[in-house]
C-alpha cells in the first residue's frame, strides 16, 4: 500500500493493524465500525461527507438508522479527548454531514513519494489562493480540501497553514460557522505558521484579523498587521485587513488609503473591491462606491458578498425592489447565509411586508434550534420589527457568544436607531469602541 498510516494531535492511525494509537503509543480503544467511520473522513477529508454515504461505507449492504453513525462519531469524539476536544477533530455540517478537520501533520508514505510533487503542492497552494478571494461555502471548502493535499505532502508549507488560517476564519462569516469552533482551528493554524516562519508576513495578517474578530483587542490586531506590511509591502491583504480594521474602529480616512493600496497592488479581487466599495459608501462617496461594486461583479458576477453590498447600497438610497433582487439572488449562492437572509427581513419591513420579515425570522430561529445562527442575524431582523428590548438582549447574547459581528458595532449601520440607548452604549465600551457624540445620542 502507498498510505498506510496517518498521524494528527499526536495520534496515530494505522490502516494495515486497524488500531489508533494515542500520544503515550497505547492503543485507543475503538469498536469496529468507529474505526472505519474515522477512515472514511481522514481519506476523505477534503470534503464533507453526507450521513447518506457514511452509511453506506461503513455499513456496506446493510439498512441501520442514522443514529447508527452518530453514536460512531461520538464514541469518536470521546476517544479523541471528549466532546469538546473531539470537535477540534471532526465537524459537524448541519444538515450536510460530517467533516475530518484536524490537521493531518504526517502522512506516512515511502521517502521518494513523501518528498516528490512540490510543484503540484505550489499549484494546489495558488489555487487554494484563487478560491479564497471570492469566497462562498462551495469554494472555502475546496480551498481546505487544498491546502489539505499541500500539507499532507509538506507539512512545512507555512504559508499554507496561514491559508488555512485564513478559511477557518472565513467560515464564520460566510457559513455562519460557531467562532468557538472556528476560532481554536484558526489560531493553531497560525501557530504553526508562525512556527516554521516567524517572519512570514501571511502568517501576521492571519494572526492580525484573529485578534480583530474574534479577540477584539484593536491595538494588539494594528501592531500584527503593520509588522505583517513591514515585512511585505507589497502584500495586499495585509492592506486590505488592516482597512478592514481602521474602517471598523471609525478611522475611515485611514482606511480608504489602505483600501485603494489594497486594490492597486490586486486590482482583481473581488473581495478587496467589494470591501473597498463599503468603505466609499460609508465615508459617503456613493458614485465611487457604486463604480468600485460593479467592477467587483464584472470581475465575480456570482460574488454574493458582492451582491450584498450592492443591495445594501440600493436600500440606502430607498430602491428597495432592486435591493431584494440582490438579496435574493445571495442567498441562492450563499447557501442561506444568515446575514444575508437577515437582511432581506430587513428591507422587506422597509417595503411595508413585515409578514414576510416575520416568516424569515421564524426560519432563522428554527435553524439556530439545531446549529449555530448569530445572535446579530436575528436581532438584525427583530430590531426593523420594533422589537428593541429583544434586539438588546440578542446583542448582549451576541458578545457572550463572540459573534463576530460584534466588531462591526460602531459601523453598522442596522444599530443607528440603538445608539442613544445605555445598554447599547454599555456594550459599545465593553467592546472598547466608544461611540462618536454624534452617535452616542442617537444622531447619524
Amino acid at each position: 500500500m502507498v498510505e498506510t498510516r496517518y498521524g494528527f494531535d499526536g495520534f496515530r492511525l494505522d490502516l494495515e493493524t486497524r488500531r489508533l494509537l494515542g500520544a503515550d503509543g497505547q492503543p485507543v480503544p475503538l469498536t469496529a465500525k468507529a474505526f472505519d467511520t474515522l477512515v472514511c473522513l481522514i481519506r476523505d477529508r477534503d470534503r464533507i461527507m453526507g450521513k447518506e454515504e457514511l452509511l453506506a461505507r461503513v455499513w456496506p449492504g446493510r439498512v441501520v438508522e442514522e443514529n447508527n453513525l452518530a453514536q460512531a462519531v461520538s464514541a469518536l469524539r470521546r476517544a479523541l479527548g471528549g466532546s469538546s476536544a473531539g470537535q477540534r477533530h471532526i465537524l459537524t455540517v448541519p444538515g450536510r454531514g460530517y467533516r475530518f478537520v484536524a490537521a493531518i501533520v504526517e502522512d506516512v508514505s515511502p521517502p521518494g513519494l513523501r518528498h516528490a510533487g512540490y510543484r503540484e503542492a505550489e499549484r494546489a497552494y495558488l489555487a487554494a489562493l484563487d478560491l479564497i478571494h471570492a469566497p462562498s461555502p462551495e469554494r472555502l471548502h475546496r480551498a481546505i480540501g487544498l491546502f489539505r493535499h499541500v500539507l499532507d505532502r509538506d507539512p512545512g508549507f507555512a504559508r499554507a497553514w496561514s491559508g488555512l488560517a485564513f478559511v477557518w476564519r472565513a467560515l464564520t462569516i460566510v457559513n455562519d460557522m460557531d467562532p468557538m469552533q472556528a476560532f481554536p482551528l484558526a489560531k493553531a493554524a497560525v501557530a504553526r505558521a508562525l512556527a516554521l516562519d516567524p517572519e512570514l508576513a501571511d502568517a501576521h495578517v492571519a494572526h492580525g484579523f484573529n485578534l480583530f474578530w474574534h479577540d477584539w483587542d484593536w491595538a494588539a490586531s494594528e501592531a500584527a498587521l503593520q509588522h505583517a506590511i513591514a515585512l511585505d509591502p507589497a502584500l495586499a491583504d495585509a492592506r486590505f485587513v488592516y482597512a478592514h480594521l481602521l474602517n471598523n474602529i471609525g478611522r475611515f480616512d485611514e482606511a480608504l488609503a489602505q483600501a485603494q493600496r489594497a486594490r492597486e497592488l490586486d486590482p482583481l479581487s473581488p473581495l478587496i473591491n467589494t470591501l473597498e466599495a463599503g468603505f466609499l459608501g460609508a465615508a459617503g462617496r456613493f458614485d465611487d462606491a457604486r463604480m468600485r461594486i460593479t467592477c467587483a461583479l464584472e470581475l465575480a458576477p456570482d460574488f454574493w458578498v458582492g451582491l450584498l453590498a450592492r443591495a445594501n447600497m440600493a436600500f440606502a438610497r430607498g430602491d428597495l425592489g432592486h435591493a431584494i433582487i440582490d438579496l435574493q439572488r445571495a442567498a441562492i449562492l450563499s447557501e442561506g447565509n444568515s446575514q444575508v437572509m437577515a437582511m432581506l427581513g430587513v428591507v422587506h419591513v422597509a417595503a411595508g411586508q413585515p409578514g414576510r420579515a416575520s416568516q424569515l425570522l421564524a426560519e432563522l430561529e428554527a435553524r439556530a434550534a439545531a446549529s449555530y445562527v448569530p445572535a446579530t442575524s436575528l436581532a438584525s431582523i427583530r430590531n426593523a420589527l420594533g422589537d428593541r428590548l429583544g434586539t438588546l438582549e440578542l446583542l448582549e447574547r451576541a458578545h457572550a457568544e463572540r459573534d463576530i459581528r460584534m466588531a462591526f458595532l460602531k459601523v453598522d449601520a442596522r444599530w443607528n436607531n440603538l445608539r442613544g440607548e445605555p445598554r447599547f452604549q454599555a456594550l459599545a465600551q465593553r467592546l472598547g469602541l466608544e461611540l462618536l457624540p454624534s452617535q452616542a445620542d442617537g444622531r447619524l
